[in-house]
């Protein structure tokens, strides 16, 4: 590869030929056509509805809506039926006469009594049988407002860790685990671009209001082919456009944040959304019976603003920004802080009927700071991890059911993996500064899905990911017949500025088939391969303050995983009743996992205490939900695996005797159950229960004497467990609404997280004190926690 060139040349010809053939298709179109386009908005606020599905069952053309609302659909002269629906409304059938191009605006109306605010389901109903796409979750916003949550905040993670397969590390834990995945395995994206930090409060909020986002879907598996980069799952989070028709205020209000949210139209063509959050927990956290929550301090607030632009029917341009704080003060004289900060550029255009061209420029930085307040002890220990990128994308859309989507895109990576500098001069700290890391990724991909016959359907995608690490960077080498450590080092090479230090790449093909048993029942199967080429490096079962990012290089190789899954989908009593079925297997290489005693803050040869593993994960999810009448709701259980093994030649570095070993997010056994009951006077009852089998811990097994002084020894990595995680949360909400149209109402909801109290212990850890050995249990929440919280839409 050329210094500085990140796509091979070979590749780049594919590229231009793949696009030629899309090309020559498109002029060989059937000119006899004509063009329905125009715009699906919510029929009360008039806000543009993505992703809404519309489908001609005359002829079998199908469409979707783009982020702006926006479609378009070529058909012959004559007179039609258009069917829309999307998750969250009701559905709308509309007929049209085609006589010459015509552009229209449709408008449905959403769900506002017939949802369940404790329901999650994955698809409009009907359409988890129908559709190709299996192991998928798709959140409403609206669902969120009447959850019983912690503190009382609606919260994204909180509401998709409820359902089958999703599941974290524990209470005041940050990011989330799939199937089975680590956290930084999740490609998290909001309008795009990726979100390094997903939590706030050590992960008792999620870092992004929901009021400002306006839908959320969860890929636990299959990714579409245009997505890379993570091995376990895809989030995407899109932020809500203005609203066309006038301007709203709404908000929220709790005992631990204020929320507000302001959208309207600038003019007839540019509409502006703009929303903060502030949170003051310090208040409550006094509150608890936890010494090490009761006197720790903390605080944070987080914003979104979103423009969006449509100068005529077939161009729209969005810019969206977002950024987040965090302090958190432990006992101590420590204080930790981290940052989000993310914006995306769009630019789509319709650039024939059923030729669709998305283009977007987009950052992500995350940074986190630990300062030192010790008197002659005063530092400050900061990280970072910036991405830029940018990415194009085609969709094709034929007259009968058959897509085509092409597109490319392409990374910078800019990573600091520590910085110590002493921030007073009566400061002992000796200054220490890592050598930042530099690394390009790009990636080509093609998709297609393809009604093969009416019981039949396909989706397949093929990407190509090339990655490469850059200088400047020093890379130490070491004698090849011992374990790496600083004193086996032989040599040291020098990397000049865009010199290639490190290349990886290869394709990950995509495939899904969905076969039609019945009305309402399918079989559906599922292919995936996908590689990761930044790591988190972190050896604790959660995402805290001083883990850091690394890319790549020659001693960590990128990681790869190939996921099976299969599914059976049926559907009862008018689609108010779905089940599904889904079996899955993942195997993974090149993870990284820690030696013994590992050092990992400000390491210059941190290679030397990594270890390459690899793992497999495999489970059953079951769910059952009921969407309609006044009692509804949703079960689900999970068996799922995580194991992983340590790869090594040296005897002395292998865990567990090089065996697989339960990994530290492995909880085989998880249960979720989800109810409301909607009562008189628009008032509701919902309830959540969570059970968990506890996670891997390692205990000690016996002691010996060093220097005539006892040791606690420990001989098995994660051989032992914490006890089991649950917990009982309740909530009563009122609705002030007098009917659906109404625009002006609230929200109160009262709830209770862990109404039993039950002490769930986050963590268990030995001392010796008095010749004895001891053992403590550290639980976040040890008590029933109310909460208030009234939501306002003006």
């Amino acid at each position: 590869m050329v210094a500085g060139c990140l796509y091979e040349p070979h590749l780049m010809i594919q590229s231009v030929y793949l696009f030629a053939l899309l090309a020559l298709s498109i002029t060989a179109a059937a000119q006899s056509r004509y063009e329905l386009r125009g715009v699906v908005l919510e029929s009360v606020s008039g806000k543009p509805v993505p992703g809404a599905t519309l489908y001609v069952p005359q002829t079998g053309a199908g469409t979707a809506t783009d982020s702006s609302g926006r479609f378009s659909l070529l058909l012959s002269a004559g007179t039609f039926t258009v069917n829309i629906t999307a998750v969250g409304y009701v559905s709308g059938r509309e007929n049209v006469t085609l006589t010459s191009d015509r552009t229209v605006t449709f408008r449905i109306a959403g769900r506002v009594f017939e949802l369940d605010e404790v329901e999650i389901r994955a698809r409009e109903p009907g359409q988890n049988v129908q559709s190709v796409r299996m192991s998928q979750i798709q959140l409403s916003m609206p669902q969120l407002k009447k959850m019983p949550v912690v503190l009382g905040e609606p919260d994204i993670l909180r509401a998709l860790t409820l359902q089958a397969g999703v599941s974290t590390a524990g209470e005041g834990a940050g990011g989330f685990n799939v199937r089975g995945g680590r956290a930084d395995q999740n490609l998290v994206l909001l309008d795009g671009a990726p979100l390094f930090n997903t939590s706030h409060l050590l992960g008792f909020f999620t870092s992004v209001s929901a009021d400002a986002v306006q839908d959320v879907n969860l890929f636990k598996g299959g990714f579409p082919a245009q997505y890379g980069g993570r091995a376990s799952s895809l989030l995407l989070m899109n932020t809500r456009a203005g609203n066309r028709e006038g301007w709203r205020v709404s908000g929220g209000v709790s005992p631990v944040s204020t929320r507000l949210l302001v959208d309207g139209p600038i003019s007839k063509k540019l509409t502006l959304l703009a929303g903060g959050r502030i949170a003051y927990p310090t208040y409550i956290m006094r509150l608890f019976p936890t010494n090490s929550v009761r006197q720790s301090r903390a605080f944070f607030y987080d914003g979104n603003i979103k423009l969006q632009y449509a100068p005529n029917d077939r161009n729209t341009v969005s810019l969206s920004a977002y950024r987040s704080q965090d302090s958190f003060r432990f006992p101590g004289d420590t204080l930790y802080g981290w940052q989000s900060d993310v914006a995306s550029l769009r630019w789509s255009s319709l650039l024939r009927p059923n030729l669709q061209l998305n283009v977007n420029a987009l950052y992500s930085g995350y940074q986190y700071q630990i300062d030192g307040l010790d008197e002659g002890l005063t530092f400050r220990l900061n990280s970072y991890i910036r991405h830029r990128e940018v990415k194009a994308d085609l969709f094709y859309t034929l007259a009968r059911k058959h897509r085509l989507q092409v597109g490319t895109n392409g990374i910078l990576y800019q990573v600091q993996k520590g910085n110590l500098q002493p921030t007073s001069n009566q400061s002992n700290v000796n200054p220490q500064r890592l050598e930042p890391e530099y690394a390009r990724e790009g990636g080509l991909y093609v998709q297609t899905e393809w009604v093969v016959g009416p019981a039949l359907t396909v989706q397949a995608g093929l990407r190509y990911s090339l990655y490469s690490q850059v200088g400047p960077q020093t890379v130490y080498r070491y004698e090849a017949t011992v374990p790496r450590s600083p004193e086996t080092i032989t040599d040291s090479v020098r990397y000049a500025a865009n010199q290639p230090v490190q290349s990886y790449g290869g394709w990950e093909p995509r495939l899904g088939m969905r076969l039609q048993l019945g009305p309402a029942a399918s079989l559906k199967v599922n292919y995936s391969r996908l590689r990761q080429y930044i790591h988190l490096i972190s050896n604790t079962t959660a995402i805290t303050p001083i883990d850091f990012w690394k890319v790549s290089d020659q001693y960590v190789p990128n990681q790869v995983a190939d996921q099976f899954a299969v599914g059976l989908f049926r559907n009862l009593r008018d689609d108010a009743v779905e089940i599904s079925l889904e079996a899955y297997y993942r195997s993974l290489s090149n993870l990284v996992e820690y030696r013994n005693g590992a050092t990992l803050l400000l390491n210059r040869t941190l290679e030397t205490d990594l270890l390459p593993a690899k793992g497999r994960a495999y489970g059953i999810e079951f769910s059952i939900g009921n969407s309609k009448g006044r009692l509804t709701g949703q079960f689900n259980y999970a068996y799922a695996r995580s194991l992983v093994a340590v790869q090594t030649t040296f005897s002395e570095l292998q865990i567990n005797r090089g065996a697989y070993y339960p990994a530290t997010i492995d909880r085989p056994h998880i249960l979720n159950l989800q109810a409301r009951w909607a009562l008189p006077y628009n008032w509701a009852f919902s309830t959540n229960f969570v059970y968990s089998t506890g996670i891997p811990a390692t205990y000690p097994d016996g002691q010996y004497s060093f220097n005539e002084e006892p040791v606690l020894n420990y001989s098995r990595r994660n051989a032992d467990r914490i006890p089991d995680y649950h917990r009982l949360d309740v909530s009563f909400s009122k609705d002030t609404r007098r009917n659906n149209r109404q625009t002006r109402y609230s929200i109160w909801n009262l709830g209770i997280y862990n109404l039993y109290a039950r002490k769930n212990p986050y963590s268990i850890y030995f001392t010796r004190s008095l010749g004895q050995t001891r053992s403590y249990r550290l639980a976040v929440f040890g008590t029933l926690i109310p909460s208030i919280t009234y939501n306002f839409y003006l």
